[in-house]
C-alpha cells in the first residue's frame, strides 16, 4: 500500500469560482481563497497534474503531499476570481475546456486569448469534448468511433490548432463513461478524469480517474481537510466495473485489495443519500503474510437518481488520521438531464 510521502495524488475539481452562479457547482471567491489558505495551511505541494501523473506512472515519489487543482468548463469567472489567486501563488492548474462553448463565445465563458494567457502563465488546457455531451448518449446514427472522435478528437485538435498544445488529458462531461469509452480513449492515448471522489496512485485505472469535487454542498474547508488527507486503495485497473447500471439495482460491489497498513475491522462503504450500507470483508493472509481483502458492499436501495457513488474507506494504521478512498459511479441511463 502506499504512504503519504510520494505515491499519493489528491485532485480537486473546480467549475464556476462565483457567487452568483448555479450553486451546486459553485464556489464563491471567497470560500476559493480559503481552500487556497487550507493547502498552504496544511503544507501541501501543489503540482502540474500532467507532470504528476508521469511520475506516478514511471513509478517515481511525488512531493510530499502532493494535489493538483483542476476547473471544468472554462468559465470566466476561472480568470477573474481563481487565476489571480493561483498566480499570486505560483501554482499551476489545468482548466478542461470544450471548444464549442469558447468558439461561439458563449455567455461568462473565456476566450482563446484569456485561456492563452493563463497558458503563458502556469495553467494547462485540456480536453471537456466539443460540446459537453452525455457521452453515453451516442447518436444512433453514429459509431462509437464516430462519435468520441467527433467529440474528443475534434476538441483537441481544436486546442492545438489555437494553442499550439495537445495534452491527451481529457475529463468526461458530467463525470460519464462506460467500459467501451475507456478502451477507446486507451487506444488513443489519452488519460481520462471522471467525478467520482477518491485520490489516485500507480495502480488507478488512467481512464477513469477520480477527482474530489470542491464546490457546491462540497466546499466546507473542514470536510475537504478530510479528503486532503486521503490515499488510493490500490483497486487495480481490470477491477473497474461498468458504471452504467445493469439488471441488479442496487449493484453489488466487490473490491480486491492487498494492505498490511488498514484495519479491516473498520472497512465502511456508503451509498449517496442512504450513508452507510452493508459491507462485508473477507481477509486471508498468504505466506508472506500479508493481507488479502475482498470487500463486498450493496446499497439497501435501488439508485433512482441519474449519478450515484459508493464510497469506501479504510483508516490507515501508519498515518493516524489518514483514510484509504476508493469511489465508484453509478449512471443511470434511464433518467434524462442528469
Amino acid at each position: 500500500m502506499f504512504s503519504s510521502t510520494g505515491q499519493a495524488l489528491v485532485i480537486l475539481q473546480y467549475h464556476h469560482v462565483d457567487s452568483t452562479t448555479p450553486a451546486v457547482t459553485s464556489i464563491s471567491p471567497e470560500q476559493f481563497e480559503q481552500h487556497m489558505q487550507l493547502l498552504e495551511k496544511q503544507n501541501k505541494t501543489v503540482v502540474d497534474l500532467k507532470t504528476a501523473l508521469k511520475t506516478l506512472n514511471d513509478g517515481k515519489a511525488l512531493p510530499i503531499d502532493s494535489v493538483a487543482i483542476t476547473f471544468d468548463d472554462a468559465w470566466e469567472s476561472i480568470y477573474l476570481n481563481a487565476y489571480p489567486a493561483l498566480k499570486q501563488r505560483n501554482w499551476p492548474f489545468t482548466v478542461f475546456t470544450n471548444t464549442q462553448a469558447v468558439d461561439e463565445k458563449h455567455h461568462k465563458v473565456m476566450s482563446w486569448e484569456q485561456l492563452a494567457e493563463l497558458q503563458q502563465n502556469g495553467a494547462t488546457i485540456a480536453n471537456h469534448t466539443v460540446s459537453h455531451p452525455y457521452l453515453l448518449e451516442k447518436p444512433e446514427s453514429l459509431s462509437w468511433t464516430q462519435w468520441l472522435d467527433q467529440e474528443i478528437t475534434q476538441a483537441e485538435k481544436r486546442i492545438e490548432e489555437k494553442l499550439g498544445v495537445s495534452h491527451q488529458l481529457l475529463a468526461y462531461p458530467y463525470g460519464e463513461f462506460n467500459l467501451e469509452i475507456t478502451r477507446w480513449v486507451k487506444e488513443q492515448g489519452y488519460i481520462a478524469f471522471g467525478q467520482q471522489s477518491g485520490p489516485i496512485g500507480p495502480d488507478s485505472h488512467q481512464q477513469a480517474l477520480p477527482r474530489f469535487p470542491a464546490a457546491g454542498i462540497y466546499a466546507n474547508p473542514e470536510t475537504l481537510k478530510t479528503k486532503l488527507n486521503t490515499l488510493p486503495l490500490a483497486i487495480t485497473a481490470e477491477q473497474l466495473v461498468n458504471p452504467v447500471l445493469g439488471e441488479e439495482n442496487p449493484p453489488k460491489l466487490s473490491l480486491h485489495v492487498t494492505s498490511n497498513d488498514v484495519y479491516r475491522s473498520q472497512v465502511q462503504c456508503y451509498a449517496s443519500g442512504e450513508g452507510s450500507i452493508p459491507t462485508e470483508v473477507i481477509a486471508e493472509k498468504d505466506m508472506l503474510d500479508n493481507q488479502h481483502l475482498t470487500i463486498n458492499a450493496q446499497a439497501k436501495e435501488a439508485i433512482t437518481a441519474g449519478r450515484s457513488r459508493y464510497n469506501c474507506t479504510i483508516p490507515s494504521r501508519q498515518h493516524r488520521g489518514w483514510f484509504y478512498w476508493y469511489s465508484q459511479v453509478w449512471i443511470n441511463t434511464s433518467v434524462s438531464n442528469r
